[in-house]
């Protein structure tokens, strides 16, 4: 793999982003297979129980905007192969945004801005096809590129900050996971829970309307791997009523 750059220029109006670098890599998704187990996990009286999702093996997104500034930016996306979709949009893996429409506008600052644009089906589960997703870093002002496309990146999605139906999502770059190899340890409040499937798991049993949780990417070894966002923290989350 070559550490190959991408430059363009950037708009004259903006004064402080001498130029754009997009660093450019091999990013890969490893596909989950599709199998008819369903996975349910249960320790301390809460239990993850694996959603299955629809055939959506075809999705594919493209990002047609291929030059980005300072400020508010107009991305425009190309997106084939299924219904019924959102397209959500993760920033630096903690500004998660929804959108209906295959054109919207986002904010970047100054520096390192790490984006995952990813598809989602109707129940808003991501669709982890290796073509559903768009990794990228729009370095603005001419500094340092801070993220390595080549490692191991571990995403958070799920569950949202307010629902009334709980649901742990996650989304994996250049990575599987598997019962011999890399883990995504699942901590809520708690209870840890150890996950080798990549899929995504309704959460019951919780018995406050408060709660935390908490993702991370292991090794083989149950070491977390280095990198920016492969712990993401404590995270909470309110169960809402239905009126």
């Amino acid at each position: 793999m070559s550490d190959a750059v991408e430059h363009t220029k950037a708009s004259k109006s903006d004064s402080l982003a001498i130029e754009v670098v997009i660093p450019k890599g091999e990013v890969q998704i490893v596909e989950p297979v599709i199998d008819q187990e369903i996975v349910v996990l249960e320790i301390s009286g809460i239990t993850l129980t694996e959603i299955k999702t629809g055939n959506n093996e075809k999705a594919t997104i493209v990002l047609n905007t291929k030059q980005f500034t300072e400020g508010e930016n107009h991305l425009s996306f190309s997106v084939d192969g299924v219904y019924d979709y959102s397209i959500a949009y993760l920033a630096n893996n903690y500004a998660l945004s929804q959108f209906s429409s295959d054109v919207f506008n986002v904010e970047l600052m100054y520096g390192n801005n790490v984006f995952l644009a990813f598809l989602t089906d109707e129940n808003g589960v991501s669709i982890k096809t290796n073509k559903g997703s768009i990794l990228k870093n729009a370095v603005l002002g001419g500094v340092e590129s801070l993220f390595d496309m080549k490692q191991p990146h571990l995403f958070f999605h799920l569950p949202l900050a307010e629902t009334s139906d709980p649901i742990l999502d996650f989304y994996l770059v250049n990575t599987a996971i598997s019962e011999k190899g890399n883990k995504v340890k699942v901590t809520i409040n708690k209870t840890v829970f150890i996950i080798n499937k990549w899929a995504a798991y309704k959460v019951s049993g919780l018995k406050n309307s408060e709660s935390t949780v908490r993702i991370q990417l292991l090794d083989k070894n149950n070491k977390i791997i280095e990198g920016p966002f492969n712990d993401s923290g404590e995270r909470r989350f309110v169960l809402k009523t239905d009126a």
